[in-house]
């Protein structure tokens, strides 16, 4: 009995050491969450100011080039496509447009583990080494003889490209205070059509070469010299990207002042976390989750689309294969400044954001509808100077892709829900890339109706979506006023909960951006 009972004792003193050290953890933890709170009030706003510029001029070019070269490197299998990738690689029937389906199909398949991944391991260093790989393997396909090796090579792009985006949006909430986070993704979001710009023109010059000298052929180069570029831009990522706490080019105090700036935000930032699993049930209870699989999925769709035949659709105006690369810059330049004009406009009237997207996905509507039922004697430049606009839905996309960081809090609450939305991305441009049916060329005309179709649904979904916001932040407001709680005393509890990892739902105090 005596032995019995000394076991007992020894057991009961683990369990009451093992809940000391988590008290003292969580006293420590509150102690740097009020510590890096009580800092905030610690520096001048000329200070703050000198900080933000020298966070932009080191971080965002090399995020504007970046999600430049992953947009020019999925597109860069249209361009292939007039410039002989379909004969060289003896690709049949719906073997071309399957291209994208592997692709996608990886893109999908990575979210989860990726997101696991990179909230796991250091976050710039883990980020920057995906870049570099998905840059390798866009050289590799300039190898590539047949349907298969093209295959294999796509699946492996998409899946190391599949971190671009979540981890971005993660990022950027590390650096930057809510107001201001639309704006520098709406800014390397719409580098997308800028970096388009300037590829198209070396694309061109490229082939232009090729075709006139009989050196490689002009698809081969184009995916060397895209990947090459890639490569080297991940190798400056390495460099210079990090979250606050990893990066050399801060020193001690401004380390401090980058995160006692963003406090406020309370969505938490890129550092290393456990995975919380009660996070990921909440996220799947949560109406926002949904609306922002919904908009993934259907204003995808079209995106699919374009990815794949945008060129292709050029060249079914009468163009040559050249004509459609010079005759295509219009359309990106009108994309750039309609998306970096949308974001300026939300980062000083925040409220303009629903209602621009829902304008430009009804715009989208209907210069889709007049291209796909246009009469066949429509004149070609009719329908070009139409379909120079076809990409104006897409700034809706990169104005409500930021939410999935300024409105969500909570570390893996905020991985799940960016992973599972851009599952959904996957999944509607998967199925964009499917609707153009090899029988329907050159026109596409049930394509182009079908993608109407799917944007007006999406604008059925887009303005449930703010009226939950609207009706949540009324709900919580009035519940405050009730409370009796000063001002102070919720922003004191706003930075703590986010400090602590709480999600928008744990914290009463929270207020989502519409």
């Amino acid at each position: 009995m005596s032995a019995g009972n000394d076991l007992k004792n020894d057991i009961d003193e683990k369990e009451n050491l093992d809940i000391d050290l988590k008290n003292v953890e969580d006293v420590d933890q509150e102690g740097e969450a009020q510590k890096v709170i009580a800092a905030e009030h610690d520096f001048t706003p000329e200070e703050y100011k000198k900080l933000l510029r020298k966070i932009d001029l080191f971080l965002m070019p090399l995020l504007m080039i970046a999600y430049g070269l992953q947009y020019i490197d999925k597109t860069s299998l249209s361009s292939g496509a007039i410039f002989g990738l379909k004969e060289e690689t003896h690709l049949k029937g719906n073997e071309y447009a399957n291209l994208t389906l592997f692709f996608y199909m990886a893109y999908f398949f990575a979210q989860i583990p990726m997101s696991w991944i990179l909230q796991k391991l250091p976050f710039g260093r883990t980020l920057s080494i995906c870049v570099i790989i998905w840059g390798g393997c866009v050289m590799c396909l300039a190898a590539c003889g047949n349907y298969s090796q093209l295959v294999a090579v796509r699946f492996l792009i998409g899946w190391f490209e599949s971190v671009v985006t979540p981890a971005f949006a993660i990022l950027t909430t590390s650096w930057y205070l809510r107001n201001e986070q639309t704006l520098r993704q709406g800014i390397y979001y719409s580098m997308n059509h800028f970096v388009n710009i300037v590829m198209s023109v070396g694309i061109y010059k490229i082939a232009d070469y090729t075709q006139k000298h009989g050196t490689m052929s002009g698809w081969r180069v184009i995916n060397l010299f895209l990947g090459g570029t890639t490569v080297a831009i991940g190798l400056l990522m390495v460099i210079f990207i990090g979250n606050p706490g990893e990066v050399w080019w801060l020193s001690k105090r401004e380390k401090l002042m980058a995160h006692a700036r963003i406090v406020s935000n309370s969505t938490g930032g890129s550092e290393q976390h456990p995975w919380k699993w009660e996070q990921v049930r909440e996220c799947l209870r949560d109406r926002q989750f949904w609306h922002a699989m919904a908009m993934n999925f259907f204003s995808l769709i079209p995106n699919g689309a374009l990815t794949t035949f945008q060129f292709i659709i050029f060249q079914s105006f009468g163009f040559t294969s050249l004509q459609t690369i010079l005759y295509s810059l219009p359309m990106f330049g009108i994309n750039f400044v309609l998306i970096v004009s949308a974001s300026v406009c939300i980062r000083y009237y925040p409220h303009t954001r629903f209602p621009i997207a829902i304008f430009t996905q009804i715009v989208g509507v209907a210069i889709w509808l007049f291209v796909g039922v246009a009469p066949d004697g429509t004149s070609r430049w009719a329908r070009w100077g139409t379909f120079l606009f076809c990409h104006t839905f897409v700034v809706s996309i990169f104005i409500l892709w930021p939410l999935m960081s300024v409105n969500v809090a909570g570390r893996t609450k905020k991985s799940f829900l960016s992973a599972m939305s851009l599952m959904s991305y996957c999944v509607g441009n998967t199925v964009g890339s499917q609707i153009f049916l090899p029988r329907d060329a050159p026109g596409y005309r049930h394509g182009l109706v079908t993608c109407a179709i799917v944007l007006a649904i999406s604008v059925v979904n887009t303005s449930l979506w703010w009226r939950y916001y609207v009706s949540t932040n009324r709900k919580r407001e009035e519940a405050f006023i009730a409370s009796g709680i000063s001002h102070d005393e919720r922003e004191l509890q706003l930075r703590l909960a986010g400090e602590n990892d709480l999600t928008d739902i744990e914290n009463p105090h929270f207020r989502y951006s519409c």
